[in-house]
């Protein structure tokens, strides 16, 4: 067994050691460009990564502001236009239901009205009969037999008519002549 040269050493081997330090360092510096060459493509990667997160964050932030300029445009319009509309609105309004509020009274009003005048109806029928006076006229001038006729005595005394005390509507609607909804 021969025993191995320590490296530097001279002897007959050292021509093979000296090519292949030779070819160490060439593949050294193969390797080395081609780190340096898979660095330099990494850090364009990178680059274009960063550039298009850049510009689609700047887009987005764009689209962001130009939608506060909206909302900030809409709201100065709903300050300045719509909410003095919705005040006159809400005015008018409140006018419209004074007068639902009278016309509802003017309604009750009416009907108790007519269920008055019907309550004197009812009695003036039951106290002078549901004939009109025509027929009763042509019933006596014929012969009646005697259990037909009530005896005179019998019925309640006529009263005399006092007819209703009747409203105006011109007392309830006085704005006949306004325009409506003024």
């Amino acid at each position: 067994m021969e025993a191995a040269e320590p490296p530097g050493a001279s002897g007959s081997g050292d021509s093979g050691n000296v090519s292949q330090s030779q070819s160490n360092a060439s593949e050294l510096g193969d390797e080395g460009d081609a780190v340096e060459l898979l660095l330099s493509r990494a850090a364009a990667g990178y680059v274009e990564l960063l550039d298009k997160s850049l510009e689609d964050l700047l887009t987005r932030v764009d689209e962001f502001v130009g939608m506060l300029d909206m909302i900030r445009n809409d709201s100065s319009q709903v300050v300045h236009e719509s909410v003095p509309q919705i005040h006159m609105k809400a005015t008018e309004m409140r006018q419209i239901y004074r007068k639902i509020d009278k016309l509802e009274a003017f309604v009750k009003m009416v009907g108790n009205n007519v269920a008055g005048m019907e309550e004197r109806v009812a009695k003036a029928e039951t106290d002078l009969g549901t004939f009109p006076n025509t027929f009763k006229k042509i019933l006596h001038t014929i012969s009646v037999p005697s259990f037909l006729n009530k005896s005179s005595s019998s019925r309640q005394p006529q009263t005399l008519y006092e007819p209703p005390a009747l409203f105006k509507t011109e007392d309830y609607f006085t704005c006949l002549s306004e325009p409506p909804y003024s």
